[in-house]
């Protein structure tokens, strides 16, 4: 195969156009294309590179999402997604890596909310919305007692809804604004009230979104763009508990040529969704980084495995 990772250097405009160059300075891209409403990333991965490390990576795509049937075993309705990659990204720093992913989450973040006439007037057969809700926890932790010194929580929420028409749609938050104001559908049978009340900063919203309804009554109004995942709206708010959901350790130790890391996980039972038993929900994926030198990562390697 001829494919192989290259040095380049990436610029996105305000315009939101994606630029690739050889080297940085260059005034010609050798590749361009404008970032729309249809591109997604993938989820960050860890690929082999080199004898040296492995590269984090990232995908732009294309991602076109239809109605499909199917007949067997038994009549099913099912809406999908068909992807095709655009470009594919690689770095060995972990810090440029997360300041590329953000970047380009703000560029689609912003773009203006356009309407497709050739499907306007599209019937789905099962009509469908999906709300996505994604935490983003960053913290800086104190060395040995583990006490958390900084922190930021930006909460991120994606739509991706197939509505036949344009239609409006209205969601509401556990926002601490409208605490005793709730309004209860007399469509709804079993009202749903909440303990857990989030005060909401900093605002942000798609350009599909009522502004000024949301200011007046806190409700998010907004016309979704049609079989298109887009961020709806991200705001910051407080971690409001007294620990961190679990600790880290870590230990290095040399001895001549053998290097031995190890690193203890331990959960907190004084974290709110830790203490119930029957409503706790288990950490999974969980991946610790550390900095390794580069004259480290042989000492680290085994048979097959980084």
């Amino acid at each position: 195969s001829s494919r192989h990772w290259g040095p380049i250097y990436v610029k996105v405009n305000e315009a939101g156009f994606f630029q690739l160059f050889y080297e940085k300075g260059l005034e010609k891209p050798f590749r361009e294309f404008k970032l729309e409403a249809n591109h997604e990333l993938s989820d960050p991965k860890l690929q082999n590179y080199d004898e040296n490390g492995r590269l984090h990576t990232i995908r732009i795509d294309r991602v076109l999402y239809k109605e499909k049937r199917k007949y067997q075993p038994m009549p099913l309705v099912s809406h999908v997604g068909e992807r095709e990659q655009v470009v594919k990204l690689g770095t060995t720093d972990y810090v440029d890596f997360i300041s590329l992913i953000s970047t380009i989450q703000d560029v689609l973040f912003r773009l203006p909310a356009t309407v497709d006439l050739s499907s306007v007037h599209q019937n789905y057969i099962e009509e469908e919305i999906t709300v996505d809700i994604k935490d983003e926890f960053r913290g800086v932790v104190s060395k040995g007692e583990g006490q958390l010194l900084e922190h930021s929580v930006v909460i991120h929420v994606h739509v991706l809804s197939f509505i036949s028409g344009m239609a409006d749609c209205r969601m509401g938050l556990n926002d601490i604004l409208i605490k005793g104001n709730e309004v209860v559908s007399r469509h709804d049978i079993m009202p749903i009230t909440t303990a857990k009340w989030v005060r909401l900063h900093e605002c942000q919203f798609h350009s599909s979104v009522d502004e000024d309804a949301f200011h007046s009554s806190r409700t998010v109004l907004f016309t979704p763009p049609d079989a298109c995942r887009f961020e709806l709206m991200r705001f910051r708010t407080l971690f409001s508990e007294k620990t961190l959901p679990f600790s880290l350790r870590s230990m290095a130790c040399v001895r001549g040529a053998e290097v031995e890391l190890q690193s203890w996980l331990v959960m907190s039972s004084s974290f709110s969704s830790n203490k119930d038993s029957l409503s706790q929900v288990p950490c999974e994926g969980i991946t610790v980084r550390h900095p390794v030198p580069p004259e480290w990562v042989n000492y680290f390697r085994r048979d097959g495995v980084l």
